[in-house]
């Protein structure tokens, strides 16, 4: 059976339509936020182009579908790269996306009905290209493919932008009625590659919103359900009252950044629910050995670390407290499929001495050292502008396997 073009797209254009209501119908159920929308745009502009190049091939004299469908195409990749940077934390630079729609739209207006099926065809691939390559490479950069999900999402649009690129390539060099071009890079070729890539990209989407979704709302609880620690809700507010009063009396006190080793490793290793206990033994550890008063939170910005906050410790004080941590992670195994893991942490240290009251200034300085302490090798305690002063065991670099 051979199809013709028109019924191609409009089969591509019910795929598309039925991945986009995918994705919004799990934007409706919660309550969406910046990355949602631009998200549910880039989804809404991949419906846009279908129908309106559906209805130019029904149509040539529907010249100014065609058009509607160029400025679409960009928008959807552009949208998608203006969503990746807000998920990032970033500007979203929205203002930037819709202007390479309207450029690509206008490119085929002003060629107006002669321009033909093609009109504002360069336009339109290299804007394409550019905004799939852009957001692959913002989740590169921004290190969100520790997750699956966004690892899918980058091969989704680095693989869209490497594609068109390759069609404004070929298109400048042998023309869109070339037979490469026709044969390898063709309408027929890219609906069903556009298919493929708007399926994949709505998949991880959803996945990565869930989870953003349960991480929101786990951190709107006081106490994190998972490893009992305190969410930035509860340990910001305590940790800045007890700082203030330390200020005030002249106390010293300590905030010491722990962070388990190999948790990555070990959900790759062994799935994601060894390494979540993993974090779990750690911070059952850690609350174990808590002085009283001391606060512990999870830290926000990593979600594998933990800070503690000890009123009234030096910083040898709070050496020897965050040592005997350490140590005791060491000597509780954890048990996975086949072996059992010493689990090991990194653990940095800053204090009223260096860094003064101010929580915010606390918290950066003790998760460098960690990460500091991390590069010297792992499994060890550094204090903040005391790097000669360290304690380690030897033996250990990361979770080993015990014998």
């Amino acid at each position: 059976m051979i199809l013709d073009l028109t019924t191609v797209q409009a089969v591509a254009a019910v795929v598309v339509l039925t991945s986009s209501v995918v994705f919004l119908s799990e934007v409706w159920a919660r309550d969406g936020d910046t990355v949602d929308r631009l998200w549910s745009m880039a989804f809404l502009a991949a419906v846009a182009t279908g129908v309106a190049y559906l209805a130019a091939t029904i149509d040539p004299a529907l010249w100014w579908a065609n058009a509607v469908g160029n400025g679409a195409s960009v928008l959807t990749t552009f949208a998608m790269w203006s969503g990746v940077r807000a998920h990032l934390g970033r500007r979203p630079l929205v203002e930037v996306s819709l202007a390479a729609a309207v450029v690509a739209l206008l490119a085929t207006v002003v060629q107006g009905p002669d321009g033909g099926p093609w009109a504002g065809g360069i336009v339109v691939l290299l804007g394409t290209a550019a905004g799939g390559l852009l957001g692959g490479a913002a989740l590169v950069r921004g290190g969100a493919v520790r997750l699956r999900a966004a690892v899918l999402l980058a091969v989704v649009l680095i693989t869209a932008g490497v594609f068109y690129a390759v069609r404004a390539v070929v298109y400048l060099v042998a023309g869109p009625e070339s037979a490469a071009f026709r044969l390898y890079l063709g309408t027929e070729v890219t609906t069903v590659v556009v298919v493929l890539l708007v399926n994949g990209a709505a998949f991880s989407m959803v996945v990565l919103r869930g989870r953003y979704a349960r991480d929101r709302q786990d951190a709107a609880r006081n106490f994190d359900p998972m490893t009992g620690a305190r969410t930035g809700v509860s340990f910001q507010p305590r940790a800045h009252e007890q700082l203030r009063d330390a200020a005030a009396s002249g106390r010293p006190v300590a905030l010491v950044a722990i962070a388990p080793e190999g948790v990555g490793q070990i959900a790759v290793a062994f799935g994601r629910e060894f390494a979540d206990q993993a974090l779990v033994t750690a911070g059952e550890i850690t609350q174990m050995l808590l002085p009283p008063r001391a606060l512990i939170g999870r830290d926000e910005l990593d979600g594998q670390a933990f800070q503690v906050l000890l009123p009234g410790y030096s910083a040898a004080d709070a050496q020897a407290w965050a040592t005997q941590v350490r140590k005791e992670l060491i000597d509780t195994p954890l048990d996975v499929p086949g072996s059992r893991l010493r689990l090991t942490a990194s653990v940095g240290i800053a204090t009223d001495r260096t860094d003064g009251y101010a929580l915010e200034a606390l918290c950066d300085s003790a998760r460098r050292t960690s990460q500091a302490a991390l590069g010297a090798g792992g499994n060890r305690v550094l204090v903040a502008g005391e790097s000669d002063r360290t304690d380690r065991s030897p033996g250990a670099d990361g979770p080993d396997v015990q014998s």
